[in-house]
């Protein structure tokens, strides 16, 4: 078997925080490639997965490289990535068979902007754990999961977590550790049944925080100025927030006199999206440890010891997890915390507060998700 090789030229995505995709990059054809080659070396690293398209892309990262270091997968894939290899999804599915799957998986589902990233980086401080932070395959598989048969995503799950579980030559973890983008969530239920055995982390925060927060993300991954002006920019981010959720949805909560809806308004129909997932899962059995942005902050030791037991692993290291709090996640990322951003406005917050209202849903700032 053998995929389509290519040279990787340059970057072409419109923005660094879309999901990641085959037509992300300027290739030149190269000829093909061994599949038993990508198996080999894993300096070959799963980039995205399209059900659309019916392909997978991988890239090869720069010799030996290890990407529990990236504070995301799918952005250093994108700026060092040398060439790709792209394959159907039929050869991808079948090569993936002879990859052996991890000793121990735990998956750390989340609303994002809520401590995921640290949570990640907490585990890279722990000795026998390999820990990815967002790997994108699973925002590709989330954005497509209104479109295509269970079965199909749940095979496609699997293969791509199997292919993207792969550490480097020379290391051997007990545990891998998979945080994925916060859209993996409403497909949680997938992951568990491609691999019954995991174990599971959701982390999370009340909603004008969240919200606040996805406000000063935004300002940073376009023109400032539109996130809180009354347009409606958020279109153009619809299907990768929404995980292919159709626009009709805006129906249900907007009657048709409403006028723009405010930015504060899509963040709150994104956050309520993303914990109904959570819910969902729960009421059909999944199995989590829910830990709260606030509590992570204010008890870290006892939320930290919590997250490494929810994980399966032992708190004798707890201390080493602990220094990961001296760092910002963040730096050197495309949402580097310290670039400065506008809080939310008094009346983006109230218009948000409204919606929940109207909804009929709590905002979890005192409450807290059953697990």
């Amino acid at each position: 078997m053998k995929a389509d090789l290519f040279l990787i030229n340059g970057p072409k995505k419109a923005n660094a925080f879309h999901a990641s995709g085959i037509d992300d990059f300027e290739l030149s054809p190269k000829g093909q490639i061994e599949i038993d080659m990508l198996v080999a070396s894993p300096d070959w690293t799963l980039y995205a997965v399209e059900p659309a398209k019916g392909k997978a892309m991988f890239v090869e990262m720069p010799e030996g490289s290890d990407l529990s270091n990236s504070v995301f997968v799918y952005q250093d894939q994108y700026d060092q990535g040398l060439r790709a290899a792209i394959l159907d999804l039929d050869t991808f599915i079948e090569a993936s068979q002879a990859i052996a799957p991890p000793n121990h998986l735990s998956f750390l589902f989340s609303t994002g902007r809520c401590g995921s990233t640290l949570a990640s980086r907490i585990f890279t401080k722990l000795p026998d754990v390999w820990s990815l932070s967002e790997p994108d395959y699973l925002t590709n598989i989330a954005m497509a999961r209104l479109k295509y048969p269970r079965a199909e995503l749940v095979a496609l799950v699997r293969a791509a977590t199997l292919w993207t579980c792969r550490p480097p030559k020379g290391q051997a973890p007990t545990t891998i550790v998979i945080k994925p983008r916060s859209e993996a969530t409403l497909i949680a239920e997938l992951c568990q049944e491609a691999f019954p055995h995991a174990q599971n982390v959701f982390l999370y925060r009340s909603l004008l925080g969240w919200a606040d927060s996805i406000g000063k993300l935004s300002q940073r991954a376009m023109d400032p100025a539109l996130v809180y002006a009354e347009t409606e920019f958020w279109r153009d981010w619809w299907d990768h927030v929404m995980a292919g959720q159709p626009l009709t949805t805006l129906e249900d909560y907007f009657p048709p006199d409403h006028g723009p809806i405010l930015a504060s308004e899509f963040f709150t129909l994104a956050w309520d999206l993303r914990i109904e997932g959570y819910l969902k899962a729960l009421r059909r059995g999944m199995n989590f440890t829910a830990i709260h942005y606030a509590d992570l902050n204010k008890n870290r030791e006892q939320e930290t010891a919590r997250l490494l037991r929810g994980c399966g692993l032992s708190t004798d290291y707890l201390n080493l997890a602990l220094e990961a709090f001296a760092v910002d996640s963040h730096k050197g990322s495309v949402s580097e915390n310290e670039t400065p951003a506008m809080p939310m406005p008094a009346r983006q917050r109230a218009r948000a507060a409204a919606l929940l209202a109207r909804m009929g849903k709590r905002d979890y700032v005192e409450a807290r998700l059953p697990d």
